[in-house]
């Protein structure tokens, strides 16, 4: 019998395989990156809180504009949140990547979401904010009347009800401050705390946060199945993507809306997030 068909049928597996694989890497390199996905979560108040209760904050974290995300990229995800049409922006850091050249342009879209929304919006500095834009991110977003908060609080006001942003520094580089930033708001008051990093969130648990967003993770960028994420920076090793507890305490870390190196993203497609503060108890 001829040993042909197979040495055939054998070369034919194999280029099947490799098309396969070309066909996955693609994917994750120029297809899977800039593809963002609307997430939504709903936050329980705590108890008093019930003003509150049908808020919609949009959260925006992580969205590396440089060298593998353009502002077009970036504009995808804003027009997503802008969609939705939430009261609140809340931004969770790492605005840019590779340079401070890009970050005036970033400041400027956000700025011109936040102004159509009716609470604007605020956010918080990251480890590349940092080590990247340093003074620039802060100074861009300022002049877009977008206050980037490093351990200060913000008061806003929804149904004549004030919920205060409690934003905390970065871990990494910054120099953060949970206790002291969340003793800025009145002891009795609904406090949301926004920090770049999720490691942490016990913290702000303990000093009186009802819940926490962040973002730093990316949730991995590649999840594997059973095993989860190859890879994870410093200070993101815990509550690494999604919903989770931190002594009693929901913290939401999401999957970001950039990539950094490898700008590769597998099963952990990009994200905006739309919140909605919920009542913990049923209203009579």
């Amino acid at each position: 019998m001829s040993r042909r068909p197979l040495i055939a049928a054998g070369v034919l597996a194999i280029l099947a395989a490799m098309a396969a694989m070309a066909r996955f890497l693609y994917a994750a390199r120029y297809i899977n990156p800039y593809r963002p996905q609307i997430e939504r979560i709903d936050l329980p108040l705590p108890a008093g809180s019930e003003g509150l209760a049908g808020m919609r904050i949009g959260f925006i974290t992580d969205t590396h504009v440089g060298p593998f995300i353009k502002q077009e990229d970036l504009q995808r995800a804003l027009d997503l949140v802008g969609a939705e049409s939430p009261d609140l922006l809340l931004l969770g850091g790492d605005y840019a990547s590779e340079s401070p050249r890009y970050i005036a342009d970033v400041a400027e879209r956000f700025g011109t979401l936040a102004k159509t929304l009716p609470l604007g919006a605020y956010g918080v500095l990251g480890n590349h904010d940092y080590s990247i834009t340093g003074h620039y991110a802060f100074e861009a977003f300022r002049d877009v009347g977008i206050p980037l908060l490093r351990n200060d609080v913000a008061e806003v006001r929804y149904h004549d009800v004030s919920l205060w942003i409690a934003g905390i520094d970065d871990t990494l580089l910054g120099s953060p401050d949970p206790v002291g930033t969340l003793a800025k708001a009145p002891g009795d008051a609904p406090k949301l705390a926004l920090w770049h990093e999720p490691h942490f969130a016990e913290e702000a648990a303990a000093a009186g946060a009802f819940a926490q967003l962040s973002g730093h993770t990316h949730g991995g960028q590649v999840r594997l199945p059973i095993i989860g994420p190859l890879g994870l920076p410093i200070h993101g090793h815990r509550n690494v993507i999604g919903l989770s507890d931190a002594n009693g305490m929901p913290v939401y870390t999401s999957r970001g809306v950039g990539v950094y190196r490898p700008p590769v993203r597998v099963n952990c497609p990009p994200e905006v997030t739309i919140v909605t503060l919920v009542a913990s108890t049923p209203l009579a």
